[in-house]
């Protein structure tokens, strides 16, 4: 059966377009995603942009995944709104093709298309240049995020996102938006699409040597895959969500049990989950002999005073970034801290390349003496 035939249908209300993006890792834990930040910002004009012009009034406006509760299972969540877009509208970057996420945003919409001739199925997919492109990387996709305006050099040169956020490209960025916001509305108002659902989102990066998968696993007392401490709010397990948050950066992931967190942890980065109702015993047993980048989270109560004893014996063991979490509202905060903290430590400690022998030192032009050995600087940290 295919995807696209009316028997598979989605409830909730159609929307004129859904608004597909690149995550960004931050450089830092205490970096702000600043892409993030200002695809709000267009994703709130656009909206108002269309709604300025929009006649049909059974039509839900647009949709992007900040959208999302938190808790929620955010493929499924997804992949309802792409089966309920008319138009999908890529915000095209250097990142966007790389990450697995907003590429596969992009599979499942398309999916919705396979009966439509292609003149008619190009119609329903609008890209725009939010980030311009090296000028070695020529993209077919390029001419198509180009085409959306005639005679906007400093759209081409600069990209969206430049015009959103300088005051002195408004005149620009409107028109962009203006002209946007019409074809948006032309196509779901004259050619819309068979209510129908999208392909489900995978969202699943394949693994390569240059980027092995972060390793997501929960010590607990219980199956870890199944833990899930935040059942009333979260509709997936906390090691699921911690995997769709660093997915959702473009990361690869796998979710183990904690037997298999140590068998990969040598060659992976590894965020380790910690149930501070184990105690501070059993936790010091457990994760002894892991390598020093695996960054554990201990997770607790709010009232949980265990929480604290525990990340002093994971400190006092050596592990980075040791930070309890009292309750939901604190773990939804950390879950995309605790992806870069991990992914940071292996890159600065983990071995050159994944490999089955002993891990080789890193290659380094500071002096070995002893001496030489100080405290790192504010800014490793």
């Amino acid at each position: 059966m295919s995807w696209t035939e009316t028997t598979l249908t989605v409830p909730g209300r159609e929307t004129y377009f859904f608004l597909s993006y690149a995550h960004s890792v931050p450089l830092s834990a205490a970096a702000r995603p600043d892409t993030d930040y200002w695809v709000t910002r267009f994703f709130q004009d656009l909206n108002a942009a269309v709604q300025r012009g929009a006649r049909r009034g059974d039509l839900d406006i647009g949709f992007f995944d900040g959208l999302v509760a938190p808790g929620a299972d955010l493929r499924q969540a997804l992949t309802d709104a792409l089966s309920l877009a008319h138009v999908f509208v890529p915000l095209y970057s250097p990142n966007y093709f790389s990450n697995a996420w907003a590429v596969g945003e992009r599979a499942s919409f398309r999916s919705r298309l396979d009966r439509l001739h292609r003149r008619d199925a190009a119609r329903h997919v609008l890209p725009v240049l939010w980030i311009p492109f090296p000028p070695w990387d020529d993209r077919p996709e390029m001419a198509e995020a180009l085409d959306l305006v005639d005679g906007a050099p400093e759209y081409a040169e600069n990209g969206l996102r430049a015009l959103c956020k300088l005051s002195a490209y408004r005149r620009q960025y409107d028109d962009v938006l203006d002209a946007l916001a019409e074809r948006i509305i032309a196509v779901a108002e004259t050619a819309p699409l068979r209510r129908s659902r999208a392909a489900p989102l995978t969202g699943a990066p394949t693994e390569d040597p240059d980027e092995p998968a972060l390793v997501v696993a929960a010590l607990t007392a219980a199956d870890g895959r199944q833990w899930r401490p935040f059942a009333a709010r979260h509709a997936l397990t906390i090691a699921d969500y911690v995997a769709a948050t660093a997915q959702r950066l473009g990361l690869p992931t796998r979710v183990v049990e904690f037997g298999g967190a140590r068998d990969r942890a040598p060659d992976s980065p590894t965020a380790l989950l910690v149930d501070a109702g184990l105690g501070a015993a059993a936790v010091r047993d457990a994760v002894a002999g892991l390598p020093r980048w695996v960054v554990p989270l201990v997770v607790a109560g709010p009232d949980d005073a265990a929480a604290e004893e525990i990340a002093g014996a994971l400190r006092a063991a050596r592990f980075p970034e040791v930070r309890p979490v009292h309750g939901v509202d604190d773990f939804e905060q950390c879950a995309p801290l605790l992806v870069i903290e991990a992914r940071k430590q292996f890159l600065r400690h983990g071995p050159l390349y994944p490999q089955d022998g002993p891990s080789l030192p890193r290659p380094s032009l500071r002096p070995t003496d002893a001496s030489d050995l100080r405290r790192p600087r504010e800014e490793d940290r």
